[in-house]
């Protein structure tokens, strides 16, 4: 890994049978950008699920995920997040199952 990496750890959105959301990791620091460039996704639900990747309403990224599979997006340049913004990750259903969410990429 290099100096500037940056990992959220993985986080749980579980909500029976209804959407959910949490937030990636913590807010970026102040006179510092993130630039989320991989997202791993583990869906465990029996439908199909869009996860989120978003700031405030702002969309940054939708990814569409297959009932029970994982799905790694990455982008050389990825996202972009500036100092007080929160990343947060939605998903529009979690029937049957949890949807767990990773990401990683760099802050300098």
């Amino acid at each position: 890994m290099h100096r500037n990496h940056w990992e959220s750890g993985e986080v749980t959105i579980a909500a029976a049978g209804a959407g959910g959301q949490q937030n990636l990791g913590g807010p970026v620091p102040p006179t510092v950008t993130r630039r989320i460039r991989e997202i791993t996704i583990r869906h465990a639900g029996s439908n199909n699920t869009v996860v989120t990747l978003l700031v405030g309403v702002a969309i940054r990224l939708s990814i569409d995920v297959p009932a029970q599979t994982t799905r790694v997006w990455s982008s050389q340049d990825g996202r972009l997040f500036t100092a007080g913004q929160q990343p947060v990750v939605q998903t529009s259903d979690v029937t049957g199952g949890s949807t767990y969410v990773s990401a990683a990429g760099v802050e300098a």
